[in-house]
């Protein structure tokens, strides 16, 4: 993925507003702009996962324990299974602890089926605490704009640094300077 033409846009933000809204089927209209290409369809994929991580970590400040989200995922899965939704225990764990910097239950996967189950995952862990939330319009407003700030915040970190050169006194002995 180049992160370089990746960007957080306007119409990504009020996607997100319209998905947090009406959830996954306001993203309907978006399925040929969501396949144009790679760094469009990352744009709305990273804020969506922007705001996953945002809302975990405003449930989970500081002072959580990892039994507080053993408690958590497990409420989650009654829920889930009250409406049918086939969860993951394991990888819903193990995604909220990565949110909050705890430690992995699992390993990382390149596979496009776990990574489809992973979004799948983070999206209703998402829903579930936007509603729980009860935001009004202004907290939602707030919320959106946290959400984009962290992932161009979390873009820009994806980025390569561009390298510094050293110029001497002749114009062609550019040399790239040796960072710490």
């Amino acid at each position: 993925m180049n992160y370089l033409l990746v960007d957080i846009r306007e119409n990504n933000v009020l996607a997100l507003r319209h998905f947090l809204l009406e959830g996954p089927q306001a993203w309907v209209p978006l399925k040929y702009e969501l396949q144009k290409d790679d760094e469009t369809a990352a744009g709305y994929v990273s804020l969506l996962l922007g705001a996953f991580s945002v809302a975990v970590r405003r449930k989970f400040s500081t002072a959580y324990t990892l039994d507080d989200i053993a408690r958590f995922v497990d409420e989650l899965r009654i829920k889930a299974e009250e409406e049918a939704v086939p969860l993951d225990l394991l990888l819903t764990e193990d995604a909220i602890r990565r949110a909050v910097d705890a430690p992995p239950l699992m390993k990382d996967s390149e596979s496009d089926d776990e990574l489809t189950t992973v979004l799948n995952t983070k999206v209703y862990v998402l829903l579930h605490l936007v509603a729980e939330a009860g935001f009004t319009r202004a907290d939602l407003e707030q919320f959106v704009e946290d959400v984009a700030a962290y992932t161009r915040d979390w873009l820009a970190a994806q980025r390569p640094t561009p390298p510094t050169y050293l110029l001497n006194d002749s114009p062609d002995e550019a040399h790239t300077a040796h960072r710490p």
